[in-house]
């Protein structure tokens, strides 16, 4: 798993974030059907740590070229951003098994 939560310090190098910095991290919004059909019936409480697995599809990219000092630091390569849309969604428990495999398994 790759830790997402990283920002560029004031020197343009990237370094991990305290704890209070999370809402800058990619974050999904779901309603109650999505919730429920999750398995996830009684409200969840602010902190609850989850382990998804998630199919995405690429829905935006957007390159440019890299700010000079970047460049003299790193090569002439591209800065690039992307947008996911979640496809599927899977809470994983503590087992490792999925909830779909804990339902539906024999």
């Amino acid at each position: 798993m790759a830790n997402m939560n990283i920002k560029s310090d004031e020197s343009g190098t990237v370094a991990s974030m305290p704890e209070a910095d999370y809402d800058r991290s990619p974050t999904i919004y779901l309603n109650d059907g999505q919730c429920e059909a999750l398995g996830i019936k009684d409200k969840a409480v602010p902190g609850t740590v989850y382990e998804l697995k998630v199919k995405a599809v690429v829905t935006r990219v957007v390159s440019s070229e890299e700010e000079i000092d970047e460049s003299k630091a790193e090569g002439n390569k591209f800065d690039f951003n992307a947008a996911f849309r979640l496809t599927d969604i899977e809470i994983v428990t503590d087992s490792g098994k999925t909830t779909a495999n804990m339902l539906y398994s024999k």
